[in-house]
């Protein structure tokens, strides 16, 4: 018995249509819809990440997550008026705020997410706005060069500011705008460090803090607040330090407190020092770099004297965490072209006793012989 080739045929393209159609099912709902949904939503979030940011960024310039702060729901038409834009840049920016879940829309209505109303409202003591702005403003023009700072192991992306100097904090003197932008993020970021130092670090025994490159004086404020025996200097650049001391004078403490200009590895630390903190300070420079000020803290302490480190830390299997994922590209496509990951090894040697590690801080003592 023979079986007509037009029947193998249309058999063999039945089949095949099946086989297909199983491959899409495989495809579309369990490899895609179950196996990597998370691994694919991750991947849409960073090819699209130069838009979602900016959306981020522009919302945070329209003060929109603030608006809507305290559990208020406004309509498309009331935000809309409160940003001063027209109708289909509003739902532009709603869409994309919506669908990262920072935006909660019920109806016609919108809310604040959780994450949103913590991170992203100007009343929340954990207020990320000025981070924003500074990525904004500052680190989004630099990493346009990354790939170029990575063949050539140096700061290329400092080229998108003016001047001479060597690294970004030189570079920001002249652009008070943006040097203004630079400390409020600093300030933001600070905070939690310093919360985490006054909470788990004893500073009963210190008599006077050196914060090095602390920035418009956010550490000492929290710290003297919480010591009330201490004093305490910021340690920083001619205009940087002019800021700390407004804000020293503002908060009436300018009898313990105050800010000594100067460059950390040029001019002394500021004298009678008994604590130097280094915060936020040693990813931004090489290991070399990082030794030079060790032994410069060494000799300008007192035996019994403390250094005290607080550092974002690549763990040591090398796979995380994010934050120095995100570090390590900014300090060398913008900051200084340097950067250091890792700071507990640096100080395992007979100059140093480790007292504490704790919460990515690290607390270690001179000792003598």
């Amino acid at each position: 018995m023979t079986i007509p080739l037009q029947r193998i045929q249309n058999k063999s393209r039945w089949f095949g249509r099946v086989v297909a159609y199983l491959q899409r099912l495989w495809t579309v709902y369990v490899l895609e819809g179950w196996v990597l949904r998370r691994s694919l939503k991750e991947f849409y979030l960073v090819m699209g990440g130069h838009i979602y940011f900016q959306s981020v960024a522009a919302a945070v310039r329209f003060d929109l997550f603030s608006l809507l702060a305290g559990g208020k729901r406004l309509m498309a038409e009331d935000l809309r008026r409160a940003m001063g834009i027209e109708d289909q840049p509003c739902r532009i920016l709603l869409l994309g705020l919506t669908s990262l879940g920072l935006l909660i829309k019920k109806g016609e209505s919108y809310a604040n997410s959780r994450i949103a109303e913590l991170l992203l409202t100007r009343q929340s003591p954990r207020s990320m706005t000025n981070i924003v702005l500074w990525q904004h403003h500052i680190n989004y023009r630099a990493m346009f060069f990354f790939f170029e700072a990575l063949k050539e192991n140096r700061n290329v992306g400092l080229k998108e500011f003016p001047g001479s100097e060597p690294t970004l904090y030189q570079r920001l003197a002249h652009d008070p705008f943006r040097e203004n932008i630079f400390q409020d993020a600093m300030e933001q970021i600070s905070r939690q460090a310093t919360d985490l130092l006054a909470r788990y670090v004893d500073f009963r025994a210190v008599r006077h803090l050196v914060d090095v490159g602390g920035g418009n004086g956010t550490n000492i404020l929290h710290i003297a607040r919480e010591n009330p025996h201490l004093t305490a200097d910021v340690f920083d650049s001619d205009t940087v330090c002019a800021l700390a001391r407004e804000n020293i004078r503002a908060q009436g403490m300018e009898g313990r407190l105050g800010a000594v200009t100067g460059d950390c590895f040029k001019d002394p630390f500021p004298q009678g020092a008994d604590a130097i903190l280094f915060c936020h300070f040693f990813t931004i420079w090489s290991k070399q770099r990082n030794l030079e000020l060790l032994k410069k803290a060494f000799r300008a302490l007192p035996e019994g004297g403390r250094v005290l480190i607080f550092n974002m830390m690549q763990d040591d299997d090398g796979k995380g965490p994010l934050t120095a994922a995100m570090g390590s590209p900014y300090f060398l496509t913008l900051a200084t072209g340097k950067a250091c990951s890792t700071v507990g090894p640096t100080m395992n040697n007979s100059f140093w006793r480790p007292v504490s590690p704790i919460c990515n801080a690290f607390v270690f003592q001179k000792i003598m012989g």
